[in-house]
Order: structure tokens, then C-alpha cells, then sequence
């Protein structure tokens, strides 16, 4: 599949995970999602959190199958300040559910390959 700016090939793997037993769920397809179980993800982020991967569905209900891209490009939105290309810094899940965000300090998950400001989305390779 061509993607981005330039195209070119883009492997992508999709697993089927699970939202929590219990709790209150609010997952929207495009949320940013950390791993809180054996195949179970939720978007209800603390700052720093590592992300797991991209929700590609919506899902509100309990313990219901959700699809999750963890490898390839994710376009996650983000919170607070613009993450850098830089080949190295990565992202991490920010206090805003379903965002992610630059890390305080070291490298978070993935390379970040494209910034867009304007719609305040980062592009990243996972």
C-alpha cells in the first residue's frame, strides 16, 4: 500500500485485543491505546504511558474484540507540544485520553516520520 507524502510500501500488522471487563469504555477508532492486559487495551492514558498501538474501531462496551494496528504508520493526534522528526524520539501516550505526546525525557515508542501541525498529527512508524 503507497502511503504519505512520497508512498512507497507499508507492512502493517492488525491483532485482535479486547477492551477491559469492566470500567467505563469510550475507545475511538484512531485512539492511541495501552496494553493493561493479556490482549486487553483501553485509551484511558496516564502521561508517559507506553503506547501499545491504534485502535481502529470505535468500542464502548465491555470486554468486546477491538482491532489494534501495532506495526506500520499510525496517525495518532497529539497533545501539548509538536513531537520532532528526528529518527529517534518516538511518542508516548499522553493525560489525554486517546493523544499521545513527546516524551519528557528519552525516546518513547516508534519514529515519528511526519508532523502535521495544523491538524496537530504526528505520523508514526511503528
Amino acid at each position: 500500500m503507497a502511503y504519505g507524502d512520497v508512498g512507497g510500501a507499508v507492512t502493517e500488522l492488525v491483532i485482535t485485543c479486547k477492551t477491559p471487563a469492566s470500567g467505563t469504555i469510550n475507545i475511538h477508532a484512531g485512539d492511541a491505546v495501552k496494553l493493561t492486559g493479556a490482549y486487553t487495551v483501553d485509551n484511558a492514558t496516564a502521561d508517559e504511558d507506553v503506547v501499545f498501538g491504534q485502535a481502529l474501531a470505535d468500542a464502548t462496551a465491555n470486554g468486546v474484540p477491538i482491532p489494534v494496528k501495532v506495526r506500520g504508520i499510525c496517525v495518532f493526534s497529539y497533545a501539548g507540544t509538536a513531537p520532532t522528526v528526528d529518527g529517534a524520539k518516538g511518542v508516548l501516550a499522553s493525560a489525554t485520553d486517546g493523544k499521545v505526546k513527546t516524551p519528557a525525557s528519552g525516546n518513547g515508542v516508534g519514529i515519528n516520520v511526519k508532523v502535521d501541525t495544523g491538524a496537530t498529527q504526528v505520523h508514526v512508524l511503528m
